[in-house]
């Protein structure tokens, strides 16, 4: 009997190569980290040319900075994105009707494993709202695709259950330090 598998899957030497030595987690977590960068340049791009196009505004402003918006375009902008959001809600439930597993929920209880599916999904709706005007942050879906990234790449390696645990915080962490300008002092708690 064949087994399938619905993902990628490194080949068997590698996987035991990386099973086998501790330090290869770290070269799998510079990949993660990598990819977490490109994700998030990517992400921001993509909110970036929504507000250039639903907003016309210049490549390189922000929506925040702006003193005036087109009243019309700041009322129905938001208003028919936030509709179309809806109905997509309404079209993906019927395909999944569970929610969809965040990083930190698949750490505590899953064992590092999550959807990558379900990961791009959140991505794309936190692209949408973020593009619509209708978000205030996409840290979110930055953390929910690079952890589904790393999920994936630790479901391809066949890691153990804490180096799977890892490897999603890697995707996690990776996406959520702030880049501080500089000379800028980050606040004292």
């Amino acid at each position: 009997m064949v087994t399938t598998f619905h993902y990628l899957e490194a080949p068997r030497r590698l996987r035991a190569f990386v099973r086998a030595h501790e330090t290869s987690l770290v070269v799998l977590a510079v990949l993660v980290g990598a990819t977490g960068g490109l994700v998030v340049t990517a992400m921001s791009m993509a909110v970036e040319g929504l507000h250039v196009a639903l907003f016309n505004l210049e490549w390189g402003d922000r929506l925040s900075s702006q003193y005036r918006i087109d009243p019309l375009r700041a009322l129905l902008v938001p208003s028919l994105g936030g509709l179309l959001l809806g109905l997509a809600f309404l079209w993906l439930s019927r395909f999944r009707p569970a929610r969809e597993i965040d990083p930190i929920e698949a750490n505590a209880l899953h064992g590092g494993r999550m959807s990558f599916r379900g990961s791009v999904i959140v991505a794309l709706q936190t692209i949408w709202s973020s593009g619509v005007g209708a978000s205030v942050g996409l840290e979110a879906g930055y953390t929910q695709l690079a952890s589904g990234i790393a999920a994936s790449l630790g479901r391809a390696f066949h890691l153990r259950r804490a180096d799977q645990r890892i490897m999603v915080g890697c995707g996690a962490r990776i996406v959520v330090r702030r880049r501080r300008r500089p000379g800028r002092r980050r606040a004292r708690p």
